[in-house]
């Protein structure tokens, strides 16, 4: 159901949905990596350092260890706090609600849209192919990733909207 600030901003165009427990799946995946090779980095670490040897395969284990452990926290993270986010595409607008929360965001109101997401199979697997933030006058923001379908449509959308002033047109609309 629209509340009266998102009827405000037209009609709508479309629905995105996140699948937050995608993000619960991935966390679940990288965490115990991350520990293992956290856990395997050690060892190789000291010995690198008594044997003054190169420390580049000791450097790319806890590399993956790093990267691993904070992909695995900040997706657990997601998922325990982004229950129910969707994307409402609005002809004046954009609406993000997630549980708890709903912003009616105008297009007038977002400053910046940047989307540095990767396109290659790992970022893929890692929601990391679509990375948009969005940024609004008043300093807040969102982020978007490849875990919201067609999340590079929107991205796409957006960035248009906001900076060549393209609206996005209603279903049947031509």
């Amino acid at each position: 159901m629209a509340t009266p600030g998102e009827r405000e901003l037209g009609r709508f165009v479309a629905r995105y949905e996140t699948d937050v427990a995608r993000h619960g799946r991935v966390g679940i995946i990288w965490l115990p990596i991350g520990l293992a090779a956290l856990a395997g980095s050690i060892p190789v670490v000291i010995q690198t350092f008594k044997e003054s040897a190169s420390g580049a395969f000791a450097g790319l284990l806890l590399g993956v260890a790093l990267l691993s452990l904070w992909s695995g926290i900040t997706n657990g993270l997601r998922y325990l706090s982004r229950h129910g986010e969707v994307y409402i595409l609005r002809q004046g607008g954009l609406v993000y609600r997630r549980t708890g929360e709903t912003r009616v965001i105008p297009w007038e109101s977002i400053t910046k849209v940047s989307d540095q997401g990767q396109r290659n199979a790992i970022s893929g697997a890692m929601g990391w192919d679509v990375h948009c933030r969005i940024r609004t006058r008043v300093g807040k923001r969102l982020l978007l990733t490849g875990f919201t379908e067609d999340a590079a449509q929107l991205s796409l959308i957006v960035h248009r909207a906001v900076h060549e002033g393209v609206r996005p047109l209603p279903p049947g609309a031509a």
